[in-house]
């Protein structure tokens, strides 16, 4: 055997046939699948959420982008190019939508506490009940 010479059966023996690019990897999940399993999961992770506290947290997230946006696109506006006719309303727009947007913080903030006390009333109310029912069979 000639080593100059090049036999491509016995040169490479472990080498593959020919070059799959989907074997490089794992298999990746058909995305459209299950879509309804999914949505099912993730709509039902908010259900067990107070519909008040629910609203006012999207409202904060909308207007809080809403607020960001407007806020430094007005900036750009009126700083680059000084131009208080576009950039003015701009921030006009920004500023309500940050106040809005402390409105619903505030609002999904006291909504939380409300759940919080009501939960500690109903710990509270059941502690007391099991504590009697504990001290009424001392009695017996």
């Amino acid at each position: 055997m000639n080593p100059l010479e090049d036999e491509e059966e016995e040169a490479w023996p472990d080498e593959p046939e020919g070059f799959d690019p989907e074997d490089l990897g794992p298999d990746t999940p058909d995305p459209t699948a299950n879509v309804d399993s999914r949505v099912k999961e993730s709509l039902g992770a908010t259900a067990d959420m107070e519909e008040g506290l629910f609203r006012a947290f999207w409202g904060a997230v909308v207007f809080l982008n809403t607020a960001l946006a407007a806020l430094s696109i007005g900036a750009m506006l009126v700083y680059f190019r000084g131009d208080w006719a576009m950039g003015g309303p701009a921030l006009l727009v920004g500023s309500i939508a940050a106040v809005f947007t402390v409105r619903f913080y505030l609002k999904g903030k006291r909504k939380l506490r409300e759940r919080d006390e009501r939960k500690e009333e109903t710990e509270d109310t059941e502690d007391t009940e099991e504590s009697d029912i504990g001290h009424e069979e001392d009695t017996n």
